[in-house]
Order: structure tokens, then C-alpha cells, then sequence
């Protein structure tokens, strides 16, 4: 009869100690590398958003510039210009309104993504100047300035002027750049 505080031992025999190590060893490995795969792909995750950020920031200018050349058509412009296409192409008139319509529309989907992806960094640049103005940090001042220069100013400041500038190295200067960017890239993309 066996009673309840009883123990039950069993004896091992090396090779079986041997086993239960070479699994746990293997289990330990596995363990770590699924570890090693999330920590990664986290970084590259958050890398990628930086880079996005500053290709972002990089066409700001560009689309800017083209927005303001650009004239916005009033609906009767519109109109009046759908039918000056017709009355200037000869040929089928169903397929050339219907050409001509696709080209007004798509032109102002863009021009209405273009309007939203400058509204979108406007706004993500204006909270981050706030977060840095109201830290009080020095450096943090600075990085708002350096990515100005560098990506929002009406001319464009290369490194090497910014690095004059602000008096610090180029390689503080793209240190600076990446910082402000992941911060900003919060703003622009999330967490």
C-alpha cells in the first residue's frame, strides 16, 4: 500500500541523461533563435519606417511645388473641358468622353492624394516641432532644425552645410537625421 508522502524515484542511465540533455539543448536552441527572428524582424520593421519617413519627406518638395502650379478646375471647368475634347477629336464620342473623363478624374484623385500626403506630413511635422519646443532639449531643437534644412526648407541644405550650420560632424548630422525621423515617422505612420 502506498502511502502519500512517498517518493518514487527512478534511476537514469547516462545515455538517457545524455537524451534528456541533447532535447533540452535542442529545445533551448529553438527557443532562442524564435527569439532572435521576432527581435529582427521588429528592428527591420522600424527601419523600414524610418526609410519611408525620409522618402516621404523627400518628395515633400516636389509634390508642394507641383500643387501650388497647379489649377484646380471647377466642375463647370470641368464640364466645358469634356466637351472641348469632343468637339476637338474626331473619332467615336462615347470613347472619347469616356477617355477624357478618366484623364480629368484621375488628375484629380492625384491632386487629392497629393493634398492629403502634404496635409499628412504638415501635420506630423507641426507635432514634432511642438514635441521638441516644449522638451527644452537642446539636441532635440537642433535634429527639428537639421531635418528642416534638410527635407521642408525652400532650398535644400546638403549635409555637409547643415554639419557647418549647426556646427557638428556630418556623421552627427545623419545620426540626427535618423532619430528625428523615426520620431516623426510615429507621427506620419503610427506605432
Amino acid at each position: 500500500m502506498e502511502t502519500k508522502n512517498e517518493i518514487h524515484m527512478y534511476v537514469l542511465t547516462q545515455e538517457q541523461i545524455n537524451q534528456i540533455a541533447a532535447i533540452a539543448g535542442k529545445e533551448a536552441v529553438q527557443t532562442f533563435r524564435a527569439e532572435q527572428a521576432k527581435v529582427e524582424k521588429k528592428r527591420a520593421r522600424e527601419e523600414n519606417k524610418v526609410n519611408k519617413t525620409k522618402k516621404m519627406l523627400s518628395s515633400y518638395r516636389r509634390i508642394k511645388a507641383t500643387l501650388s502650379d497647379e489649377a484646380r478646375f471647377t466642375e463647370e471647368e470641368q464640364i466645358e473641358l469634356r466637351w472641348k475634347f469632343i468637339q476637338d477629336l474626331m473619332g467615336n464620342a462615347r470613347e472619347t468622353v469616356s477617355k477624357s473623363e478618366r484623364i480629368i478624374q484621375n488628375g484629380e484623385k492625384r491632386r487629392q492624394e497629393d493634398l492629403y500626403y502634404v496635409y499628412r506630413i504638415e501635420k506630423a511635422i507641426e507635432l514634432y516641432h511642438e514635441e521638441c519646443e516644449k522638451s527644452g532639449n537642446k539636441e532635440a531643437k537642433r535634429r527639428y532644425r537639421e531635418l528642416s534644412m534638410m527635407y521642408l526648407e525652400d532650398r535644400e541644405y546638403s549635409v555637409q552645410e547643415i554639419s557647418m550650420v549647426e556646427n557638428i560632424s556630418e556623421k552627427t548630422v545623419y545620426k540626427d537625421l535618423g532619430i528625428a525621423c523615426g520620431i516623426l515617422a510615429v507621427y506620419l505612420l503610427g506605432i
